[in-house]
């Protein structure tokens, strides 16, 4: 079993990026094989122009790094979501891989490598809102309903300063839980 996570947060080493490490600390530590992408470090371009029918899209894009980064998210059995709220949403960074798979989860032959992907969302926001961390989670539900995968849970924090997630207990046990629950055979 492979467990990927996908950075969106362009801040090494802040929240996002523990409570992801932590998630796959636990999935290693079920004996999962891990990964991470920061997707920051990637050249993933917008998405271009498509075409109406999903079924025949073509990326115009495809001369940049997404292919390649499309091709370890499609090998991996357990996709760790992991970014901050942005402006109600996730990062940027996020949302421009999110709208480039349009151009081929339903497109032969990557169509089925899509299907019953397990995904775990993980996100800091600097709100005190508890609450807030829906501005991604909500969207992101939908986002695996429409890829044909299984939601696993999340694990959200109210954090502003960077590395304060390290001294909430709570949220790093929910996240080291994920990882091992969903590496459990």
């Amino acid at each position: 079993m492979h467990v990927l996570a996908l950075i969106g947060s362009p801040r090494k080493g802040g929240n996002t990026d523990i409570m992801a490490d932590e998630v796959l600390r636990g999935a290693h530590d079920n004996g999962a094989a891990t990964s991470k992408i920061y997707l920051d470090d990637h050249r993933v371009r917008p998405i271009g122009e498509v075409r109406n029918n999903s079924r025949e899209r073509e990326d115009s894009r495809r001369d940049d790094d997404f292919p390649r980064l499309l091709e370890q998210f499609l090998e991996a059995d357990v996709i760790v979501w992991a970014t901050p709220v942005y402006w109600h949403g996730v990062c940027g960074q996020m949302k421009c891989f999110l709208d480039r798979m349009s151009c081929y989860f339903n497109v032969p032959p990557h169509t089925g490598r899509f299907n019953g992907k397990a995904h775990i969302i993980v996100c800091a926001f600097g709100s005190p809102d508890a609450d807030h961390g829906e501005w991604v989670t909500r969207p992101m539900k939908g986002c695996i309903e429409y890829l044909r995968g299984r939601y696993l849970g999340d694990a959200c924090a109210s954090v502003y300063e960077k590395g304060e997630v390290r001294n909430m207990p709570d949220i790093m046990t929910a996240c080291y839980r994920l990882g091992q629950d969903a590496t459990r055979t």
